[in-house]
């Protein structure tokens, strides 16, 4: 396969796709494939694989034991909000900031009682604690502001069967907080380096077409050769009509298949959804369990997932070779006839949102980066500034042995979002909620402000991990308008057979 590419910031970079969403299609020696009849196959001997809406829709329900949704507690629950005396949430040093707290109980009435608080840095250290007494369902707590940065108030309410608690985060001149983390001297030198490297390699390019739920698209598996002997796997979706249509890689949020990537699909673009990691990606979802185990290892006694291997390693990080992934897949994909080189758009949140940042610092080909509550940003934070916590996955927490600590923090540094920022030339959106406790706040601020393109970075006080409903709504025509200063998309409203989760 031929590759037809626009210069990057390291050359010309192969990004990584990898994605789920057919069933029974195994891959062992070579790639065989098991035809799964979503509907008639057509002739006799005919294998070609084909899913239709209802199956790919089944597959966006289908989760591994590890991405299984948490069971929620039976029976009515108390309910706790809060209302800040500024509608942002955003107070001076030195300000007094009044928060309201209302409690509803189990019957929905005002609660009465007693109910433990406590203040807390955004790094969950213990600045206040004590009783609040609720009166008619309200009580106010006053928090003074000293130093820029988050503090977080939690009030647990007992009920029957249980103890309820919930939380509300302000931020105290959050454009203030700096990234801890340095910037190494050979920072672009090793990354140029690690992409010499993946060049060395034979791409090996694997397709395997199949028919999707919209005859109006053409669908296929992708698998090609990374580095250390893995492959990466992507679903690439493209109009059939000719033409050259913008391109839209969603990179997945961590965990290890969760659910089956979606088909996705949409009028006028090209699309590839993906996954990180080195195993096929269309299979049945209970053919899984048996994979999770790969990617999970005892570290200093205690169980630890891929995202704190080999920390101390710049080279072996479980992340270089995810990074790398993503960068032959922007090849791959951008090789297509179909693929305007003028609308390249990358979007993810969580990890994906990590990821979408380092790539976006690497690859001049992309024109627009759609971030939603990144990872990776300022490692450092906790041990450089006592108060702050680092994103997920809290990189140096875990140190496989006390020698390699100072390794690790080196390492790091070539993992930072706060430095992969610093060399972004696309626009980007960026959205952050303040009560998120995965992606905390301040490492977003760190990061978002060592962005010198351009930028709009949407926050929302009450949300957490995910988004509520309200501030994806709102997030999302913010994004739409910000992004339709700079890239020429579809028609709004638009929308594939299955738009992005």
């Amino acid at each position: 396969m031929s590759y037809r590419c626009r210069e990057s910031a390291m050359s010309w970079a192969y990004p990584h796709f990898h994605a789920l969403a057919a069933l029974f299609v195994l891959f062992s020696a070579g790639l065989s494939l098991v035809s799964w009849s979503c509907s008639p196959a057509g002739n006799a001997g005919d294998s070609r694989l084909r899913i239709d809406s209802a199956a790919a829709a089944l597959m966006l329900k289908e989760y591994t034991s590890e991405g299984a949704p948490a069971k929620q507690p039976a029976g009515p629950l108390p309910k706790i909000s809060f209302v800040c005396d500024r509608d942002s949430a955003v107070y001076r040093v030195g300000d007094s900031a009044r928060i309201t707290v209302a409690v509803l109980d189990t019957t929905e009435n005002p609660f009465r009682g007693m109910c433990p608080y406590r203040v807390t840095d955004e790094d969950s250290k213990t600045l206040r604690e004590g009783m609040l007494e609720i009166q008619e369902g309200r009580a106010e707590v006053t928090i003074e502001t000293k130093t820029p940065g988050f503090l977080r108030l939690y009030v647990t309410v007992p009920y029957a069967a249980g103890n309820l608690t919930d939380l509300v985060t302000i931020g105290v001149e959050p454009e203030r907080i700096e990234a801890t983390q340095t910037l190494p001297d050979d920072f672009m030198q090793f990354w140029l380096a690690q992409k010499a490297r993946l060049d060395s390699i034979p791409a090996d390019v694997r397709r395997l077409e199949f028919d999707g739920p919209d005859p109006a698209f053409t669908y296929e598996y992708v698998d090609f050769q990374n580095v250390e002997g893995k492959r990466f796997y992507f679903v690439l979706t493209q109009p059939k009509a000719p033409g050259t249509y913008a391109v839209q890689m969603r990179i997945p949020g961590a965990g290890i298949y969760k659910r089956h990537v979606p088909l996705t699909t949409r009028p006028g673009m090209v699309c590839v959804e993906l996954s990180i990691h080195d195993f096929p990606i269309n299979r049945p979802i209970a053919s899984y369990e048996e994979i999770l185990p790969r990617y999970y290892r005892m570290i200093n006694g205690r169980k630890e997932r891929y995202d704190k291997w080999f920390n101390h390693d710049r080279q072996r990080y479980y992340y270089n070779a995810v990074i790398l992934g993503l960068w032959r897949t922007l090849d791959i994909v951008c090789a297509e006839p179909a693929a305007d080189q003028g609308r390249i758009i990358v979007t993810g949140g969580s990890q994906g949102g990590g990821l979408t940042v380092a790539l976006g610092g690497l690859d001049r080909r992309i024109d627009y980066l759609n971030v939603k509550y990144p990872v990776f940003c300022d490692h450092t934070a906790r041990i450089r500034q006592p108060g702050r916590q680092p994103a997920w996955p809290a990189l140096l927490d875990v140190v496989e042995r006390p020698e390699l600590r100072e390794e690790a923090i080196r390492t790091s540094a070539y993992y930072d979002n706060c430095n992969f920022a610093r060399f972004i030339t696309a626009p980007v959106f960026v959205a952050q909620g303040f009560n998120d406790r995965v992606c905390p706040p301040g490492g977003t601020y760190a990061m978002v402000a060592r962005i010198r393109s351009p930028k709009m970075f949407y926050v929302d006080p009450p949300s957490a991990h995910v988004f509520t409903p309200k501030a994806m709504k709102e997030s999302a025509s913010l994004e739409e308008a910000f992004r339709a200063k700079f890239v020429q998309m579809p028609r709004s409203g638009e929308r594939g057979s299955f738009p992005e989760r």
